[in-house]
């Protein structure tokens, strides 16, 4: 498949070198010679990748960037020019140009971009089908959803990342979605063909937990009457997600550090050694250094996991993520129940964008789909939100019924009394809200 490439310059001698250059590197080249004619071009088909030349019969080539970057974010775009300077450079990368190339240059210098453009595209090809693999695998898990700047740069650093056969560390809250961004990694790994398995450390017992991860032999222990091979060796040659590793107990960290350091293990009730190819990606939604500090965790096996920590963001710092999320699961919900809700009204998209969510990606999509079941048209308006995401539906939280003469103490008073209340009385989140530090709020409460 070639690549998409629009040319838009006014030089016809140099839009034909480009042309010849792009087509050598596996391009299939477009040529505009102004604005007028490449705005045109884009509307009818947007291009993969854009070279354009700051100079235009009828305008310039930032506006040209803007309109591609207006299509596809990720567009790679190319500025041109014979009269570079310093406002111009900064116009050209605020408008989103991945290079600035300045007249006249050499050949190479165009075929190394076109080299990286291509890299880059194939890179995005990548991971579009990764995407693709996961909405087909388990339509039940948590979208992934990168218009944040902050997913954007989760996004690049596991594309990075998922080449490099380390293992890696995933932190962040409950309901972040570690498990989502784990798959994504094996996905674009080189292991994407080998098998892939999770488990939940938390929620296996610890009489279990060994066996489960590392198999047994026929008697082992009463009621193994028969070999079982574990989760490490059913995943050769591919990934083990170790969610939760905080939680696991003292004799499975340390199998664990003997398997990292040497990719070996010994089935319970075994003597020999078994080599397996295992990639180990672990998370955990608790500060592991803290978990090392009070002596819960293996120092060792916390620096051979913490080759390559990710963290996720919470939803409340990823708030252009939210309703593209909501849209998403709303799509989900008429799939999988036949809801009839499309869209959220502009008063309950602004009030879901204010909402902190405290349970994150997952308390977001258990919303929605109650809200989908809830409504009986096709939008969904602020009335259907709960008290905690509509606090004016709280009459005892409306401003509007208090009495006029309180003072200033009072009125701080009932405010944070108010913020408890919508924090189900948790001091610290509380505290967060209102913008203050936990022991200035321990003291207002004193007082």
């Amino acid at each position: 498949m070639q690549w998409d490439l629009l040319v838009v310059e006014d030089d016809i001698a140099m839009a034909e070198l480009l042309a010849t250059l792009a087509d050598e590197c596996g391009f299939a080249a477009r040529i505009c010679h102004d604005v007028d004619s490449a705005m045109a071009a884009m509307s009818r088909q947007t291009p993969d990748a854009l070279f354009t030349d700051l100079r235009l019969p009828d305008g310039d080539g930032v506006a040209v960037i803007r309109r591609a970057k207006a299509l596809t974010r990720e567009l790679p775009a190319v500025l041109i020019t014979g009269f570079a300077n310093v406002p111009d450079v900064v116009a050209a990368f605020r408008a989103g140009a991945l290079d600035l190339l300045t007249k006249p240059f050499e050949t190479d210098q165009i075929t190394q971009v076109l080299e990286r453009i291509q890299e880059i595209l194939q890179q995005r090809r990548r991971f579009d089908a990764a995407l693709k693999r996961l909405e087909l695998l388990d339509a039940s898990e948590p979208a992934l959803v990168a218009e944040s700047p902050a997913m954007q740069e989760l996004v690049t650093l596991c594309e990075r990342v998922a080449g490099m056969d380390v293992p890696i560390l995933l932190q962040g809250e409950t309901g972040t979605g570690k498990n989502l961004i784990a798959r994504l990694i094996h996905d674009l790994s080189n292991r994407r063909d080998g098998p892939w398995f999770s488990v939940n450390c938390g929620a296996v017992s610890a009489t279990l937990a060994e066996s489960e991860l590392f198999g047994h032999e026929k008697g082992a222990f009463t009621g193994a009457d028969r070999r079982k091979r574990g989760l490490l060796e059913l995943a050769d040659g591919g990934t083990l997600f170790l969610d939760e590793i905080n939680s696991a107990t003292p004799e499975i960290q340390t199998r664990l550090l003997q398997f990292v350091q040497e990719q070996t293990l010994v089935r319970v009730g075994g003597q020999s050694p078994i080599h397996v190819n295992v990639r180990i990606v672990a998370a955990t939604n608790q500060s592991l250094a803290a978990a090392v500090e009070n002596g819960s965790f293996r120092q060792d096996l916390f620096y051979r996991l913490n080759v390559f920590p990710l963290t996720i963001p919470p939803l409340r710092e990823r708030r252009e993520d939210i309703v593209p999320l909501a849209q998403t699961f709303l799509a989900r919900s008429a799939q999988r129940f036949g809801t009839t809700a499309t869209r959220f009204a502009e008063n309950a998209r602004h009030l879901l964008e204010q909402y902190d969510w405290p349970g994150n990606v997952r308390e977001l999509e258990n919303l929605v789909f109650r809200l989908a079941i809830l409504c009986n048209g096709d939008t969904i308006g602020e009335e259907l939100l709960p008290p905690e995401i509509r606090p004016a539906a709280v009459s005892t939280d409306d401003t509007t019924d208090l009495p006029p003469d309180l003072t200033l103490a009072e009125l701080e008073r009932l405010w944070i009394e108010r913020t408890l209340r919508r924090c189900q009385g948790n001091k610290t989140e509380a505290a967060r809200r209102l913008g203050i530090n936990p022991s200035t709020l321990h003291r207002k409460l004193r007082d």
